[in-house]
């Protein structure tokens, strides 16, 4: 039914859930499983006068990895084809172009974020990829 499942992974419980959706998917239908995180650059202040820390984008970067690196303990149980990727750039755009290259027929997604104020309503990420991804996506609460 799908040919490659994309599954997306933030560290939230959101995302763990619908890696484990992105699981039983990916055994049923036979098909490859493609993890990425996304380094979040986009955010980091770039404006004239504004300086962050130096090691904070190397710092996410090892935080993402680390994401990657718990999922892969449990996909690995499952005994399923799968490639991880780290991404770097602006989530949605990195996602639906990954997507897009990979020939995905399924993107999963957590409802929410890592961030508090996305408890509260489907992530900004997660809706923007529902509203402009040319293909099925499954959002997991």
């Amino acid at each position: 039914m799908f040919e490659n499942i994309l599954i997306a992974l933030d560290g939230s419980k959101n995302s763990y859930d619908a890696l484990n959706e992105a699981l039983i998917l990916a055994k049923k239908f036979n098909t490859k499983l493609y993890v990425v995180s996304v380094v979040n650059i986009a955010n980091l202040p770039t404006n004239v006068g504004v300086s962050y820390e130096p090691n904070l984008e190397r710092e996410l970067s090892q935080d993402a990895q680390i994401i990657l690196n718990n999922s892969q303990r449990i996909i690995e149980s499952h005994k399923i084809d799968y490639e991880m990727d780290l991404l770097s750039g602006e989530p949605r755009d990195e996602l639906i172009d990954f997507a897009n290259r990979k020939q995905i027929g399924l993107v999963i997604l957590g409802k929410s974020g890592v961030h508090a104020l996305e408890r509260f309503f489907v992530g900004s990420v997660t809706r923007y990829i529902s509203e402009h991804f040319n293909g099925n996506v499954l959002i997991v609460s």
